[in-house]
């Protein structure tokens, strides 16, 4: 899916394993997937872009949340979902209409009356209240600072433990 909505995309091997857990996580034989890997080795381009894509292809009706450690990335990463999703390459596969579009808040509509939606919001921010089918959590640390910081990861997880995770 990478390789034919994306041509230039250069699968590597560690890159082609982590498509195969995206699948598993897909297919629910899997619930819970964390994938580390240096800065600029393909994750966020897979995790975080061409899987929601391909997920909401496969289930129109779910709803995904996609948070990172700061808004703009995630509306990022929310408005690059949207656009493949709104590409031609992206329409021959799965003919997604949508009902509202925005880089924090999408949804789609279909003749079967999926529902299918996007969120995005920075790590600690308001999802409460909100569903999801598929929770991704792309780059929660912005730097070495923060990773280093026992107040940012104790509130980190206090966000995962009591907000995301019950999603």
């Amino acid at each position: 899916f990478a390789q034919y909505t994306f041509p230039q995309y250069r699968c590597a091997p560690h890159l082609e394993k982590l498509a195969q857990h995206l699948e598993a996580l897909e297919r629910r034989e899997i619930t819970r997937l964390m994938v580390f890997m240096p800065p600029r080795h393909g994750k966020s381009e897979l995790a975080a872009i061409r899987f929601p894509a391909w997920y909401l292809g496969h289930n129109p009706q779910h709803q995904v949340i996609g948070c990172s450690y700061a808004e703009s990335l995630a509306y990022a990463n929310s408005w690059a979902v949207l656009q493949l999703m709104r590409d031609q390459t992206y329409q021959s596969l799965w003919s997604a209409k949508f009902a509202t579009e925005g880089a924090t808040r999408w949804q789609l509509a279909d003749k079967d009356n999926n529902r299918a939606s996007f969120i995005a919001a920075g790590v600690g921010g308001g999802i409460t209240g909100e569903g999801a089918d598929l929770l991704i959590i792309d780059d929660p640390v912005k730097n070495q600072e923060e990773a280093d910081s026992q107040v940012i990861r104790d509130k980190h997880w206090q966000w995962y433990t009591s907000v995301a995770r019950t999603r």
